[in-house]
């Protein structure tokens, strides 16, 4: 049978492992990486000062100090979680669940030296922060990309939370004798063995997270537009590329609106590239608010956007248009104490079975440049007709 005092040396160099990889993910500036850390080191200085149990050391150094560590680094940890998935930390809770199972131990300890009390505190703590941890997993799964690693994390907590209670359930029915973490009994074997993987386990499942939170991260900075908050062109033209697909499959209709702010040198000349920057968040923030959540919107150019509507017709997307342009017309950007008022000319095209997105783009895109020859600020449709901007409201 392997030694208690062997286990925890293996604990400790998992321990270090583990601390090696947080440290190279210390600079992300990820929130929950300090916490996971903290909590790896004082997990490091419970398994030392548990190893003291088999010296002459004080009560206070291999009794007090580990079980105090161990609480420590499940807040540490537990808060890491909360932090990670962007939640408040319940610090009054946490304090209060250490603090209750400090006061045992002590008692248990100084007063009145009982192993088995002990023992059953500690492992009711362990269990309510590792269900926590569980809880707060499931509830904030990703719901559009790959789940595996926050499954992983609640998987090991629920594990170890279930070894936890059946501990606590086991010692308080007296099925197994009381005894000191160092005493070689296959309990104590068994709850060690433990011990070693929970650590390192729920930091790698952590890591795992960590990683998947800076993928998410990568990829909505590569999908959005820095500028506006819309789709990027490379984002908005892979989506169209999927809307024709499956306008394809089902036969239902699908249109471009695409439009392009009036002007827009004339505004940088005029008002500086700052205030063109803002009118071009200023149409963004409009966008967001009049389209539907539905509606496929990027900026597909400089000032020129592109705008997918799945299931609607020609007609009822010259409507939306008008609505949009009519939203322009009467809010005007306000940048640096002035006001800007801009329009734009805008062209609509309803795809055709088996068109692929270039040529509707392109056919789209002569729309607009008809809207432009005929004065800009309106909307040519797909009939060919052009909608000036007076006509916008009964178009």
């Amino acid at each position: 049978m392997i030694a208690p005092v062997n286990l925890l040396l293996i604990a400790g160099l998992a321990g270090v492992l583990s601390l090696c990889v947080l440290g190279s993910l210390a600079r992300s500036g990820m929130a929950g990486i300090r916490e996971t850390i903290r909590a790896n080191l004082l997990t490091l200085l419970a398994f030392f000062t548990f190893g003291l149990q088999s010296t002459a050391a004080p009560l206070w150094l291999s009794v007090v100090v580990p079980n105090s560590a161990i609480a420590l680094a499940l807040c540490s940890y537990y808060a890491g979680v909360r932090r990670l998935m962007g939640l408040d930390v319940p610090r009054h809770l946490m304090t209060l669940g250490c603090l209750v199972a400090l006061v045992v131990l002590l008692g248990y300890t100084y007063v009145d030296w009982q192993v088995g009390p002990r023992i059953v505190a500690m492992s009711l703590l362990q269990m309510g922060f590792l269900l926590a941890v569980a809880i707060t997993v499931q509830r904030n799964m990703p719901t559009h990309r790959s789940r595996y690693s926050y499954r992983f994390v609640w998987s090991v907590a629920m594990a170890s939370a279930a070894v936890s209670g059946a501990r606590a359930g086991a010692h308080l029915l007296d099925l197994v004798p009381p005894q000191t973490l160092l005493e070689p009994s296959i309990w104590n074997i068994a709850y060690l063995t433990l011990g070693v993987l929970v650590m390192p386990c729920l930091t790698l499942g952590t890591i795992m997270v960590i990683h998947d939170r800076m993928l998410a991260d990568r990829e909505n900075e590569a999908n959005t537009d820095f500028l506006t908050g819309l789709m990027s062109r490379k984002a908005w033209w892979m989506q169209a590329e999927r809307y024709c697909a499956q306008a394809l499959r089902t036969r239902r209709p699908l249109t471009l609106l695409l439009l392009d702010i009036d002007h827009f040198k004339t505004i940088n000349d005029t008002h500086g590239h700052v205030a063109g920057d803002a009118v071009l968040r200023h149409f963004g923030l409009l966008a967001t608010a009049t389209l539907r959540t539905g509606d496929h919107v990027g900026r597909v150019g400089g000032e020129e956007f592109g705008v997918l509507f799945p299931d609607m017709r020609g007609d009822a997307v010259m409507e939306v248009a008008a609505r949009l342009l009519d939203s322009v017309h009467r809010t005007p950007c306000s940048h640096g104490g002035s006001t800007i008022s801009y329009t734009f000319s805008a062209g609509i095209a309803e795809w055709m079975p088996g068109e692929n997105l270039q040529v509707f783009f392109e056919r789209a895109d002569r729309k607009l440049y008809a809207a432009k020859s005929a004065g800009r600020n309106r909307i040519v449709g797909p009939g060919g007709q052009a909608e000036p901007a007076a006509l916008q409201a009964v178009a």
